[in-house]
């Protein structure tokens, strides 16, 4: 079995909501060695930091956290500690975090869709950090720097907003939004692929599916593809592209609740979560700012629909194109 140097993970935020973006995040680290797909399996970094990095909220004020992002956010602690965390990550990734624009811009180049082609999302948050102290997450990316230090090295960090425009295509297009996702896991796959050449990728596994090869053939055509274990609890390939200089591989596991076991999805869900989270002040901001007294929503299917009740005649009125903005699944 081959070994891998590189260990990443995908994670998504919002795939059930009918309102605002699905958002994916992915990290990728660098071990100081290669080790086999067993070995990385069974690897707990959280344990190899010796406590350096936390993985309970209740960590937070002490260290760094990295873990599932639905730990570390809920609505009545607010944006701030998972906000603190991914803006000490961007900065230790060395991305522009002075401003939303500019951490938008390093962060998510892999998103397909323009900002500026959605009114709601266009705009400029009323102040960045949104929640958190600049000061604070620039303390935290030095604590990480030290904690990581010799034990492995953050090579890739980034997130992809699916607006609802190109959400809803996908959609009829693979008549299934889970489908839909998966083509853009497989983008994300594909770009850390072509960056990293050796990657070993742990997925959170999409919605009850077991058996992915079909799917990842329709992804990477070019690429032979090994079977290794298909069970209700994990699914796992290694592909390689023969004939190429080196033999490009990726071995990719989709392992159920893999956020909160793998910590490059771990920091990934948390990218993926923290972006939504400021898309979503953005929607909220542009219709609030048009129709005072509305209430904010979080774009979940009760609430959500609520907040498209009340403001159809304000979307009407504007000439919203409601294709754009509500999801059609």
């Amino acid at each position: 079995m081959h070994e891998y140097r590189i260990v990443a993970g995908i994670d998504e935020a919002g795939l059930g909501p009918v309102i605002g973006p699905l958002t994916l995040g992915y990290a990728a680290l660098s071990l100081p060695r290669a080790l086999t797909p067993d070995a990385l399996l069974a690897a707990n970094l959280w344990q190899l930091l010796d406590g350096a990095i936390g993985r309970r909220y209740a960590e937070h004020k002490s260290r760094p956290v990295v873990c599932d992002s639905k730990v570390l956010y809920t609505p009545s602690r607010g944006l701030k500690p998972l906000e603190e965390e991914v803006l000490a990550w961007c900065g230790l990734h060395g991305l522009d975090v002075s401003s939303f624009d500019a951490l938008y811009a390093r962060l998510c180049p892999l998103s397909r869709e323009a900002r500026s082609r959605y009114q709601w999302y266009a705009g400029q948050h009323r102040r960045f950090p949104l929640e958190a102290g600049s000061e604070r997450a620039a303390l935290r990316a030095e604590a990480i720097k030290r904690a990581i230090e010799g034990k492995f090295a953050l090579a890739d960090y980034g997130a992809v907003a699916v607006y609802e425009g190109e959400l809803n295509k996908l959609i009829g297009q693979t008549d299934n939004k889970s489908r839909a996702e998966f083509e853009v896991v497989g983008r994300i796959m594909g770009e850390l692929w072509r960056r990293h050449r050796h990657v070993f990728l742990v997925c959170d596994r999409q919605g009850g599916r077991e058996k992915y090869s079909r799917a990842l053939k329709a992804q990477f055509p070019e690429a032979d593809i090994t079977v290794f274990v298909e069970t209700a609890k994990i699914s796992s390939y290694e592909l390689i592209v023969r004939g190429e200089a080196d033999e490009p591989r990726l071995f990719v596991a989709f392992i159920e609740d893999g956020d909160f076991d793998h910590f490059p999805v771990a920091l990934a869900s948390m990218a993926a979560k923290y972006l939504r989270e400021a898309m979503m002040e953005l929607l909220n901001d542009w219709f609030c700012e048009r129709q005072p007294g509305l209430k904010r929503t979080a774009g979940y299917y009760t609430d959500g629909m609520r907040f498209l009740h009340e403001t159809q005649a304000l979307r009407l009125r504007l000439g919203v194109n409601d294709a754009n903005l509500i999801r059609a699944r």
